[in-house]
């Protein structure tokens, strides 16, 4: 499973929505659901759910499905 993936699917639980509503390109703007509550789910949920933990400096920028990825992606290749 891609990271794309991964994140796509606990963002649609995270936010109680359609997975395919969770695009490549999407971002926290884009739909009602992921309001700043939901943006701090979203984290929680990634860090629990892979087993990682966002750096606090760069939270505010983990806002769309690009950030989120390419941070995980970073992570992981430490």
């Amino acid at each position: 499973m891609s990271t794309f993936e991964k994140v796509r699917d606990i963002i649609s639980k995270t936010l109680n929505i359609n997975p395919d509503t969770v695009t490549a390109f999407l971002a926290m703007d884009d739909i009602a659901e992921w309001d700043s509550m939901g943006n701090m789910a979203i984290i929680a949920a990634l860090e629990e759910n892979l087993g990682i933990e966002f750096p606090i400096e760069d939270l505010f920028e983990l806002n769309s499905v690009p950030a989120i990825v390419a941070e995980i992606d970073r992570l992981s290749n430490k």
